[in-house]
């Protein structure tokens, strides 16, 4: 099922205008997102390849803690993938173009990515309450709104994120 223009429009909007997000910033004096809300930024360049993999079973449920049930998540591969995701039921997505979701050792469907390995990803609660934002250069996450906060307050050392700026 095909989502629709106006749901892909309004959350690039978001994006653009709410987080004031600057997707070419590899400046280290220029950030990338402008948030006012409260947020923590992660580096994630020391990740080992185990690391990784744990980020993608455990950011899921991360998610998933924070969303009341039937709601859904935009999940976006900057200007290819735009995903409406349940992180509970993950075979239900509804894209703007035929997605090809990858699966774990376990058999979860993941796509996108939670690692900026390339390309700028983003998991964003349809009503703007919270986010997972990630910035490929400066191998950075970007996480905002409480729900979220807690919820990575609980395994950021685990999956190797390393705290480096906080605004709470």
């Amino acid at each position: 099922m095909k989502l629709l223009k106006e749901n892909e429009d309004f959350i690039y909007d978001f994006i653009k205008n709410e987080l004031r997000f600057y997707p070419s910033s590899n400046n280290k004096f220029l950030l990338p997102f402008s948030i006012n809300r409260p947020f923590v930024v992660y580096d994630v360049s020391q990740i080992t390849d185990e690391q990784a993999d744990l980020l993608y079973e455990l950011a899921p449920t991360a998610l998933a803690n924070c969303l009341p049930n039937g709601y859904q998540l935009y999940a976006i591969d900057w200007f290819h993938n735009f995903i409406l995701y349940d992180p509970r039921n993950p075979e239900n997505m509804q894209s703007n173009e035929p997605a090809t979701p990858q699966f774990n050792k376990d058999g979860i469907a993941y796509f996108n990515g939670f690692y900026p390995d390339g390309d700028y990803y983003f998991f964003l609660d349809k009503y703007g309450a919270f986010g997972y934002l990630s910035h490929p250069w400066r191998k950075e996450v970007w996480i905002y709104g409480e729900p979220l906060i807690k919820e990575f307050e609980k395994i950021y050392k685990q999956i190797g994120f390393i705290p480096k700026a906080s605004i709470k």
